[in-house]
């Protein structure tokens, strides 16, 4: 057994530092002062919320970009953008984060939670189709960590039954299926700027869409039911609210949009490395990247735990998760909860969805089925983007693998709570 311990057990762990995360400087206090200066804190008289607009739209090759909030606002402004209200279904992944479903419930539609599939951890088509009824509106199909759903199946599905297709992006700034970026594919496309993502100000977010139309009616929702400059033939006046983004979050923007390419490439590097690591190791297996994907998202790589490997043997998963997280110095951790069983996607918490008896039961998470989500949730392994952009990273993740391997025995005493053998 080599000489060195483990992390977990108080030896020196692979990765040096923490990372630091959000990577920033000089440019965005200087952006930042530049607000403060003129003024201009808000989307009206300001500058930079349009500037971050244009320059996402052209990162993302999609069509007209609207800042908001937030990502989960930005998810319910499309389905109200869609007029999806009572008696509406939208298709939404079980694996996924609560605000996925919560924004339809907002918009007074019924989530239909439907199963992943086991390799790519996103929707799968073939569910999808079994879902529909009558009643069925719209699917959302979900960027998840570092994966992408077979979006030309679910857009072929959309447009033979006359669906709205909606793309929620959170993870997925920068990537690419096939020469298409993220949320240029769907009728509308929703992105996330919280803490944890990839292109970050804190808080934030901005829905996008190619039609005219729907782009006026997302610009009204989102301020007051003001008119849009230049307003599109057939738009009508609808009850919005402020659901704007501020200048201050939009400068931050810009100046780590700067930084976005370089890291994108780093996290593309790493990943591709980590994954042959995961491979190789015989324990871990990563989320499938179907052949179309010509640029992953980057917010994480997600590995399933293989229990019965020669490797560790019975080893739990939650103790790989300790021991990895003490190596990289990085967060560990599961994938989301299935929302059939998330303690965070709570619909009857709320009395203000009990439009009726009928919607309160069709909203109600028990009756879902989602056999591959809560498999993928129990053997799941989540190592964050944040852990990709060190210097080294490459090898960070290769050699925890090798120090698991190596001292298979010591974590199995311990997830036992037998004594450690001295190292």
């Amino acid at each position: 057994m080599p000489e060195t311990s483990l992390a977990l057990f108080g030896g020196e762990p692979v990765a040096a530092d923490p990372p630091r995360w959000p990577q920033r400087g000089p440019q965005e206090a200087r952006m930042l002062r530049e607000v403060l200066d003129d003024g201009q804190w808000s989307l009206h008289g300001g500058t930079r919320c349009t500037r971050f607009e244009s320059r996402f739209a052209a990162l993302q090759g999609i069509g007209r970009v609207l800042t908001v909030s937030n990502g989960t606002i930005a998810l319910q402004l499309a389905c109200e953008a869609l007029g999806l209200g009572p008696g509406d279904e939208v298709i939404v992944p079980g694996l996924t984060r609560p605000g996925t479903a919560g924004a339809v419930l907002d918009a007074n539609a019924v989530p239909v939670l439907v199963d992943v599939d086991p390799d790519t951890w996103c929707l799968d088509p073939a569910a999808v189709e079994a879902a529909m009824t009558e009643r069925t509106r719209a699917v959302v199909a979900v960027h998840l960590y570092g994966t992408m759903p077979d979006l030309m199946a679910l857009a072929a599905l959309a447009a033979r039954y006359g669906l709205a297709l909606i793309e929620d992006c959170a993870h997925a700034p920068g990537a690419r299926w096939e020469g298409y970026g993220a949320g240029s594919v769907g009728t509308l496309s929703c992105f996330g700027f919280g803490m944890s993502n990839t292109l970050t100000a804190g808080e934030g977010g901005c829905v996008a869409t190619a039609d005219p139309l729907l782009a006026g009616r997302l610009a009204g929702l989102r301020d007051g039911g003001r008119p849009p400059a230049g307003s599109p033939p057939g738009w009508r006046p609808l009850q919005g609210g402020n659901h704007r983004m501020t200048e201050w979050q939009a400068a931050i923007l810009l100046a780590q949009c700067d930084r976005f390419a370089e890291q994108r490439r780093r996290r593309e590097t790493v990943t591709r490395r980590w994954r042959e690591a995961a491979l190789a190791s015989g324990f871990l297996r990563p989320a499938l990247l179907l052949p179309q994907v010509e640029r992953p998202p980057g917010h994480a790589l997600a590995l399933s735990y293989i229990p019965d490997s020669p490797l560790l043997g019975d080893i739990p998963v939650a103790t790989v998760r300790a021991a990895l997280a003490a190596e990289l110095r990085v967060p560990v951790e599961p994938c989301y909860r299935p929302l059939d069983t998330s303690p965070a996607y709570l619909p009857h918490s709320k009395p203000r969805h009990h439009l009726s008896q009928e919607y309160w039961e069709a909203i109600d998470p028990r009756r879902a089925r989602l056999p591959h989500c809560a498999r993928l949730y129990d053997s799941s392994v989540i190592l964050p983007h944040t852990a990709m952009l060190r210097p080294g990273a490459e090898e960070h993740l290769p050699q925890a693998l090798d120090r698991l391997a190596c001292h298979a025995g010591q974590l199995r005493d311990w997830a036992a709570g037998r004594p450690r053998a001295a190292v």
